[in-house]
């Protein structure tokens, strides 16, 4: 399976649906009213964050999908170096969970 685009000249959204399993029925369900969620682009699954490739995500409603944004001068700065290499894209929440949202290649252009 090919990687997505992660394209570096353009404002990047981090969007992740966080689920948690129901105490009482075990059955899956939105993780909602979580707080200290974080986003980053790493160059390994468990990795740091390149340079400023971080964001606070915050929950869109009470859906339990969390987003953040990354500026398009960020991207350039911290990934200009990576354009061709594969990266992941990480939601976290500390001494919780570390979970891998994508695997993108870094492009300058995205391919037609």
């Amino acid at each position: 399976m090919a990687n997505k685009q992660l394209l570096i000249d353009a404002d990047f959204e981090i969007d992740v649906l966080i689920e948690r399993r129901n105490a009482a029925t075990r059955a899956k369900e939105p993780a909602t009213g979580l707080t200290s969620v974080v986003g980053r682009i790493a160059a390994t699954p468990g990795g740091a964050a390149i340079g400023a490739c971080s964001v606070s995500l915050t929950e869109a409603g009470t859906t339990g999908r969390y987003v953040g944004g990354l500026d398009t001068l960020v991207l350039v700065a911290a990934l200009a170096a990576y354009e061709g290499s594969e990266v992941f894209v990480v939601a976290s929440k500390l001494n919780d969970f570390d979970r891998i949202v994508g695997r993108y290649t870094v492009v300058r252009q995205l391919a037609m």
